[in-house]
Formats: C-alpha cells, structure tokens, sequence
C-alpha cells in the first residue's frame, strides 16, 4: 500500500472556489445536441430523483441514485458538480471520480472533435439513443480526438448500416497512409464479474464475523487461487482464529496469502474529530490500513453516524472493518486474456478488406486486474495467434485507464494509463499511433507497453 508523506492531512477549509472549465465546456457541447426543454426536463427528473435519494441514504436507505435508463444525464450531473463551485456540494465522489477525469479530456480534445467528420452526430447518439450506455460513445469520441490530435488530416466517423453492412467507427487517412478503426470499449467480462462478486461475498463473510465479535478489524489478502473457486468463509475462517486474540494473524496456503489485525483507531479518530469522510471512501481506508493502492479491491462495513445534510458522509465511527484483496492468479489472468481475444475477434468483423486495419480495445480498470507485464504478455500471444480472416487487421491497442480515488490534500481527480500495442500475427505494417496515450498528448512512457 502506497501512503502519503503525511497521513493526518486535514482537508482545506479554503480555495474551494476553483472551475474546471475543460469539464464545463465538455457539458455545454453535449448538452447543446438536445432541445433545450427536453434537456431540462432530463435535468430536473436526475436531480429530483438523487435529492430524494440523499434523503433516504440519511436514514440508512440505501436507494439508487439516478435513472440507469439515463445514465448520461446523470454522467452531466456529476461532471457540472465537479467543475462548478456552485454544485459541488452535491458532488458524490464514489461515482464522479471516474466521470470528471473523463470529461475533462473531451474537453480538452473539442476543438479537435469539431475538426471530425461525424462527430456532432456521434455526440447526438450518445446524449439520445444510447443514453443509458453512454460509455461506448465516449470512447469512439476519446479515440477520434487522439487520431486528429496526432497529425492524421482526415478523420470521419463512418454512418453506421446495422442489418445492412457491417462498417468500422471511423476512416483516418494522411498521405498514402489510410485505415480503417474499429473500437470497443469492455466493461468486465463475465468472469471478472464473478470474480469481483465472489470477492464481495468472502469480504462479506469476514465483515460478520467482525460484526458479531464486536472486534474492528482490518483483513488482507493476495489471492493466487482464482476467487471464485475458494469456499464463501475463506476469509472469514481467518477472521475467526484473530478474534479474542492479542497477536496479528497471518495465513500461506493454497488459496493465498493475507493477515488479519485489529484497527489502528488513532488516524481516523484524528481526521474525523475534524472533518466528515465518506464512509467507506479511499480516505477513509487509508486511514484504517495506513495507505491507499488503486489497483486493490476494498469493502468496509460498520456501524457511523451521517454528517447533517452530507448523508454520504460519516461525522462518527462506531464500529468498523475493511477487507482489502487482490487476485495474482495466473489461472484468473488467462481467463481475461481470453476475453480479449473474444473482443477483437467481433470488433475485426466490422473492418473491411480494402484498407489496413486497427482496433482500439477501452478498459476502465477499477482494481482486482492483473499486473501490467502478465496481462501483457498474454494478450500478445492471443494476437500472435490471432486469424484476421478477411479483415485485413494488422495491430490491436489495449488502452487501459484506471480513474483514481484521490487521497491528496491538493489533488481532486486523477487518472493512470497505460497503452498495449499489439502485432497481429506476421503484419510489418507499421502502427498508426505509437506511443499514443488517450488522457494526454505526450508520449507514454516506452516499454513494451506505454504508461503515464
């Protein structure tokens, strides 16, 4: 776990008054693609429905807070009340963490986004048809603006003929040089998914045992068993041999590795005799485990009272108890790796014959990944192998990005990156974009993939 210089840092009480004006002027173009009063109808259902949420979150209720058939606006309503002081109190940072960052590149990217053929129509998709997926779109828009970002003078998102034809997202030409782009943006496959639930469930396990021994406690644990396969009271087996004890407990057997101690109270009483913390937030667990690492899943459960009027928050901590973990299963890696090969596979039907071929593969990374170097090195020997059929597909880019909780007292949104490129089986065609990053205009940092 990674930890600030200075743990006990307070939140400023000043300076709160800053704008994102990348963010607003990302808002004020996509909100532009919508008549104005069925925007603001949209506007008014998203902030009624998360006002009365907040309601019932203060009474321990813990309700949805906003229309998932209309994820968009609620996209626009965390990306304003980030940007704006005079939203930002109703910020919720367990979900805008991810947003802002995200918004604040397609802001930054507009002017080139305007230079992009299709793109306005693009944008109009997002914001109406497919406004409870909105993600997708956002990525195409994140992967055309890095195209004419880098030199490419033609840029044009192709119409779409769904039943009709099978077409690629966009044409990119300079010179002789001219390729066809595919991208797809992944959420989690099926089995990251499972493997994210079962992780849950054992951290659950251990946050009763916790709870019915009337112990705060805090769990650790790296994973070298695939998660799903380990008995729902792993953990809490663990959990069980620590209670009533006096000495930290740690175990080594085939599932992994981990320990269990008893919380160390002195930084988050500290913190909290001051300041509100969203319970449950990567403050507050780097406040119980000593330091806060983005690439681990955490769970924490206890017993808090909400701050008036930030019902999200916690002004008192009762009782408490953190899970973090990780899975370095090679097993669990390969699975992923799969998945990936999966992905290209669909995305290089839609590539014609005519023209080289790119694909442009979107993951937003939130914990419980395997490292860089071994998913790596197994996505290429999936593309090594990989028959381009008719597609005429000659490199593959994994463009990974990881929103971060933020734990600096100076420090509101952040993002890491990393960028894969992949040879598609003997291709000597040279990539399109090397070196490219999506959040940034400079070169990553080189290796066999690039990061920032």
């Amino acid at each position: 776990m990674s930890s600030p210089k200075d743990l006990m840092w307070l939140a400023e009480r000043h300076g709160h008054d800053w704008c994102d004006d990348s963010v607003l002027a990302a808002v004020d173009w996509l909100t532009s693609m919508v008549p104005r009063d069925e925007w603001e109808r949209r506007v008014a259902a998203t902030e009624a429905r998360f006002q009365a949420a907040k309601s019932s979150w203060a009474l321990g209720r813990r309700l949805p807070l906003f229309d998932s058939g209309d994820t968009i606006a609620w996209y626009l309503h965390q990306a304003r009340r980030y940007a704006d002081p005079a939203y930002r109190s109703d910020f919720f940072e367990p979900d805008g963490y991810r947003i802002a960052p995200v918004f604040r590149r397609l802001g930054q990217l507009l002017p080139n986004l305007r230079e992009i053929g299709g793109a306005e129509e693009r944008a109009k998709r997002l914001m109406t048809d497919n406004r409870s997926k909105p993600d997708d779109g956002i990525f195409e828009l994140l992967v055309a603006g890095a195209y004419r970002r880098r030199g490419w003078k033609r840029v044009d998102f192709i119409p779409e003929m769904p039943g009709v034809e099978k077409r690629p997202d966009l044409y990119v030409s300079r010179g002789r040089s001219h390729w066809a782009v595919e991208c797809k943006r992944a959420g989690r496959s099926g089995y990251a998914r499972d493997e994210r639930i079962a992780g849950e469930r054992l951290a659950e396990r251990a946050h009763e045992v916790s709870r019915n021994a009337k112990q705060p406690l805090v769990v650790t644990a790296r994973f070298t068993a695939e998660i799903a396969t380990l008995p729902e009271d792993y953990l809490a087996e663990k959990v069980a041999r620590f209670v009533g004890g006096t000495e930290p407990y740690e175990w080594n057997d085939e599932g992994g590795l981990g320990g269990v101690v008893d919380v160390t109270w002195e930084p988050l009483l500290h913190v909290l005799s001051v300041n509100d913390i969203y319970f449950g937030s990567s403050r507050m667990v780097e406040l119980l485990l000593g330091g806060y690492d983005p690439s681990v899943d955490f769970s924490v459960a206890g017993d808090w009272a909400p701050a008036d009027g930030r019902p999200f928050h916690a002004t008192s901590v009762s009782h408490v108890s953190a899970v973090a973990w990780i899975s370095t299963s090679a097993d669990a890696a390969r699975r992923k790796a799969q998945h990936f090969r999966g992905i290209v596979g669909r995305a290089s039907e839609q590539l014609p014959g005519d023209r080289h071929g790119v694909i442009h593969v979107g993951y937003e990374a939130v914990g419980g990944n395997s490292v860089d170097g071994l998913r790596h090195q197994l996505n290429a020997e999936q593309m090594r192998s990989f028959d381009v059929r008719k597609s005429n597909l000659c490199w593959v880019y994994g463009n990974f990005f990881m929103p971060e909780h933020v734990t600096d007292q100076n420090e509101s949104a952040a993002l890491s990156e990393t960028t894969a490129f992949y040879r598609v089986g003997k291709s000597r065609k040279k990539e399109p974009l090397p070196g490219h990053l999506l959040f940034m205009d400079e070169d990553g940092l080189p290796g066999s993939h690039f990061t920032r």
